[in-house]
C-alpha cells in the first residue's frame, strides 16, 4: 500500500519506465497482426471474385453463339498465370481442352491437360488423367494412353476407364485383354446401375470375331 498519492505516481512511473516498451511493443504487434489478417481475408477474397468473374466472362465466351477463340486463350492464360492457385484455373484448362478437341487440335488439347493434370487438386487427377488417355487415344498414342489409364486411382471410375482400356487393346490387336476389359467395364456398369447398350455391343461383336 502507498502512503500518498505521490508515492503511488512515482511506483507507476517506475514501472512503466521498466515495462513502457513491452507494453507498447506488445501493444504494436497485436495491431499488426489484426490488421494484417484482416487485409490478408480481404485480399484473399478479392482474388477470388476477380477468379470468378474472369471464369464467367469465359464462360460467357464459350457459349455464345460465335466463340471468340483469341479471347478464350486470353481468359484462359489469364487464370492459369495469375489464379492458378484456385480451382478456376484448372477447370478454365479442361474448358479449353475441350474447345481443342473439338476442333480436332489434339495437340493443343494435350498441352491444356497436362497443366491441368500438374495442378489441380488431387480429387481432379483421375479425371484428367481419362481425358488425356482418351485423346491419346484418338492421337494414335496406344502406350501412352495405356500408361494413363495405368495412373487412374481411386473407385467409382471402372465402368468408363476399363470401356476405353478395352477399346485401346483392341486396336492393338490385343482381343483377349480388350475382353476382360470390357467385361470389367460391364460389370462395373451394373454394379452402378448405368445401362450401357455400346458397351455391351462393343463385347458381343468381340466375342463374335473371336
Amino acid at each position: 500500500m502507498y502512503e500518498t498519492d505521490q508515492e503511488q505516481i512515482e511506483a507507476m512511473k517506475g514501472w512503466w519506465n521498466q515495462n513502457g516498451n513491452w507494453v507498447i511493443g506488445g501493444f504494436l504487434v497485436f495491431i499488426l497482426t489484426f490488421v494484417g489478417y484482416h487485409w490478408y481475408q480481404s485480399a484473399t477474397q478479392n482474388h477470388r471474385l476477380e477468379a470468378s468473374a474472369i471464369y464467367e466472362e469465359l464462360l460467357v465466351n464459350i457459349t455464345a453463339e460465335v466463340v471468340d477463340t483469341e479471347q478464350q486463350a486470353d481468359l484462359v492464360h489469364t487464370l492459369k498465370q495469375d489464379y492458378s492457385d484456385l480451382g478456376y484455373a484448372t477447370f478454365a484448362s479442361l474448358l479449353h481442352a475441350k474447345s481443342a478437341v473439338e476442333s480436332e487440335d489434339y495437340e493443343a488439347a494435350l498441352t491444356e491437360l497436362q497443366w491441368a493434370e500438374e495442378n489441380s487438386a488431387n480429387e481432379l487427377k483421375s479425371v484428367i488423367r481419362y481425358r488425356i488417355a482418351l485423346v491419346n487415344y484418338q492421337v494414335g498414342e496406344l502406350d501412352i494412353a495405356l500408361a494413363k489409364l495405368d495412373a487412374i486411382e481411386g473407385e467409382g471410375h471402372e465402368a468408363v476407364t476399363f470401356e476405353l482400356r478395352g477399346d485401346v487393346l483392341l486396336e492393338q490387336g490385343n482381343k483377349a485383354d480388350a475382353r476382360i476389359a470390357y467385361q470389367t467395364a460391364v460389370n462395373a456398369s451394373e454394379e452402378q446401375g448405368i445401362d450401357n447398350p455400346y458397351l455391351k455391343i462393343k463385347l458381343d461383336d468381340l466375342a463374335v470375331a473371336e
